[in-house]
């Protein structure tokens, strides 16, 4: 039984095409020759033709690539409060108080960017600033236990002697 599909007709076999040309040619054009047809048509378009597809077919300038994200400018605003806490992350090194002030202010403004979408110049400095509270706050509470430990250890110490 037979494919229905193929019928039995002799296959055409392609004619034997070289890119070369027959020899005894040059495919270069030779003296005398002009190299081009001269039908009397330039190559190049007549006035009010565009050699160019319609501009309808190319983006505007100006608008975001189709797929990922549109390019956007650097940010040029500063947070309101991102040198401040920086500087309070840096005085809690020495005062004890800015420490957990920096971290407070710190996660509030991570919270304001993160809600806004808004992406600051100086959220660097807020970083930073929020580390440094965050660091120097738990030291802190590390050593106010360890004077605590160190107040009952004496106390016991002093009341054993007498």
């Amino acid at each position: 039984m037979t494919n229905p599909h193929e019928e039995q007709q002799p296959q055409a076999q392609p004619s034997p095409q070289t890119p070369y040309p027959p020899s005894g040619q040059t495919p270069y054009p030779q003296s005398g020759q002009a190299p081009y047809p001269q039908s009397g048509q330039t190559p190049y378009p007549q006035s009010g033709q565009s050699p160019y597809p319609p501009s309808e077919q190319y983006q505007p300038a100006g608008q975001p690539a189709p797929y990922g994200q549109p390019y956007t400018a650097p940010p040029v605003q500063e947070h309101p409060q991102g040198t401040l806490i920086l500087i309070f992350g840096i005085l809690g090194i020495f005062v004890t108080i800015f420490a957990p002030i920096a971290w407070y202010l710190g996660n509030k403004a991570k919270r304001d960017i993160q809600t806004t979408g808004i992406h600051y110049s100086n959220e660097q400095n807020i970083s930073v600033g929020r580390m440094l509270g965050k660091i120097f706050t738990i030291l802190a509470i590390v050593w106010i236990a360890f004077v605590i430990i160190w107040v009952i250890i004496a106390v016991i110490a002093a009341g054993g002697q007498g």
